[in-house]
């Protein structure tokens, strides 16, 4: 009888540690390629002291979350030539991610993909005057999701497909650069807005929208938007 108390206790032990696992990196390098699957509630991909921090060209990372209330915190330092995917199934989960924190992003391309409802994005493109460019695409199905995105580099092109009711999204495009958004939107009560702080070159918002009771504000000013 001990022992099968043992037992039970050891597995009552492993149930209530599932799904709570915690992952920090630091990575600097060419030529990475890095996968992570996550399955589970509470899981995180960085965190504790801003870890997962990737720096280097030719990288590949595939960042994946299944279940509720995860969270993704990482920072790519610098990833000219590189492509990440983040993909998200579940809800209430969060992300804060940053593109080009210390370096070159050119040629790099970064697709989001949420399923799910609830869940939360923060993208920063291009923190530093060296971060030219990058393509991003942002895939997002579901519910009350929100996205706040901020490009501070030269020729942002940034791609939204919304599928859902009362989804936010909002972007700031700072600097004088070439900034392109094109945004399809299908749902109800969805807000979506754009401020672009840049008169003197040509930046694009191209929204295709299928929506009912949706918000679309669009300012285009030289500051204070």
């Amino acid at each position: 009888m001990n022992k099968i108390i043992g037992l039970f206790a050891i597995c009552l032990s492993l149930t209530a540690f599932a799904g709570n696992n915690d992952l920090y990196i630091t990575q600097t390098g060419t030529g990475l390629t890095l996968t992570i699957d996550q399955i589970g509630a509470t899981n995180t991909v960085g965190t504790s002291n801003s870890r997962v921090a990737l720096s280097g060209t030719s990288m590949t990372v595939d960042i994946d979350q299944i279940g509720d209330t995860n969270s993704f915190l990482a920072s790519l330092l610098q990833g000219n030539s590189s492509s990440w995917t983040y993909s998200v199934t579940g809800d209430s989960n969060s992300a804060t991610l940053a593109g080009g924190a210390t370096g070159d992003i050119a040629s790099s391309d970064f697709d989001y993909i949420t399923v799910g409802d609830s869940n939360t994005l923060t993208w920063t493109q291009g923190a530093a005057a060296t971060a030219t460019g990058a393509n991003t695409d942002f895939a997002i199905t579901g519910t009350s999701n929100a996205v706040t995105g901020t490009c501070e580099v030269v020729g942002c092109i940034n791609n939204w497909t919304i599928s859902g009711n009362s989804n936010n999204i909002t972007t700031l495009q700072t600097g004088s650069a070439d900034h392109q958004i094109t945004a399809t939107l299908t749902g109800s009560s969805n807000t979506v807005t754009i401020d672009q702080t840049d008169t003197a070159s040509t930046n694009v918002a191209n929204i295709i929208s299928t929506t009912s009771n949706g918000t679309i504000n669009v300012d285009q000013c030289a500051s204070g938007c």
